[in-house]
This record gives C-alpha cells, sequence and structure tokens, in this order.
C-alpha cells in the first residue's frame, strides 16, 4: 500500500508539475504522504520514513540533497509531538496538527539554509499560506482513507 502511495505522489507530482501555473506554490504531496504514513506507523519507524521521503523528493527534484529530508522529518516530529496531545481523527483538531506540522517543514528548510550559509530567499506569507491551504484538504483526505483501510 506504501509503494502504491509513492508510486501515485511522484505521479500526481509530476502531473501538478506539467498544469499548475507557473509561479504559484502547488500543494506539497511528498508533505501529505510524510505525514500520512508517519500517522500509520511508531515514531522509529515513521521518522526514518519520513527523511527517506525527502530525501527521494530531493533527487527527483534535483535539490538540495537533504533540504526536504529535514524539512519532512521536522513535520513528521511535529505530527508526532501533535498527536500526543491532540486527538488528530477529530475535525477541528485534524488542521491545528497539520499546521504544526507544515511550520515545523518550512523551519526545518529555514534551518538547512542557514546551517549552509545559503542565501534564504525573501519570505513570502502569501505563497506559504497558499501552499499549506492546497495541501491542508489533500491531508484530510489522506486522514479519511487511512481511518476508512483495513
Amino acid at each position: 500500500m506504501t509503494l502504491l502511495a509513492l508510486l501515485l505522489t511522484l505521479f500526481l507530482s509530476g502531473f501538478l508539475a506539467v498544469f499548475w501555473p507557473q509561479g504559484a506554490m502547488a500543494p506539497d504531496l511528498f508533505l501529505v504522504l510524510a505525514l500520512w504514513y508517519a500517522r500509520q506507523r511508531p515514531y522509529y519507524l515513521g521518522l526514518p520514513g519520513a527523511f527517506l521521503l525527502g530525501l527521494c523528493q530531493d533527487l527527483v527534484g534535483y535539490g538540495l540533497l537533504g533540504l526536504h529530508a529535514v524539512g519532512l522529518l521536522a513535520a513528521a516530529y511535529a505530527l508526532y509531538a501533535a498527536g500526543r496531545r491532540l486527538a488528530l481523527e477529530e475535525s477541528l483538531t485534524a488542521p491545528a496538527a497539520f499546521f504544526w506540522a507544515f511550520s515545523a517543514k518550512w523551519l526545518g528548510y529555514f534551518l538547512v539554509a542557514y546551517w549552509l550559509r545559503l542565501a534564504i530567499p525573501p519570505l513570502a506569507p502569501l505563497d506559504l499560506l497558499l501552499e499549506g491551504l492546497f495541501t491542508l484538504p489533500l491531508f484530510l483526505l489522506a486522514l479519511r482513507l487511512r481511518a476508512k483501510a483495513p
């Protein structure tokens, strides 16, 4: 099931890269997959899984190796932390846990950029907000599909 979800994520990421408007922030499907995987596994499997998904995203996107890996690792860790205090199956707490994980992902990106002394791009809050709003329904759909799966 996880391999099928990874292949679907790769296909949809390629599809969105072609048909999404240029310059607009697309939904982060790898974040949805990492959180979906982490939600159904214990932390000692979910955290390395999120890190490996991030490395896969770096390799597919020809990006800086480790950037997305640290971001998805931080997001999965934040989801586990939120899951200890919130019931993620509830309709009001699932978006709060998602935005906690989404913020941790971007904090991980900026941590790597600072660590490597990269030029940090100008922060565009509207782009971050749009990416979060486009990704949230997919995360909620993944939670719902996970709840219905045997």
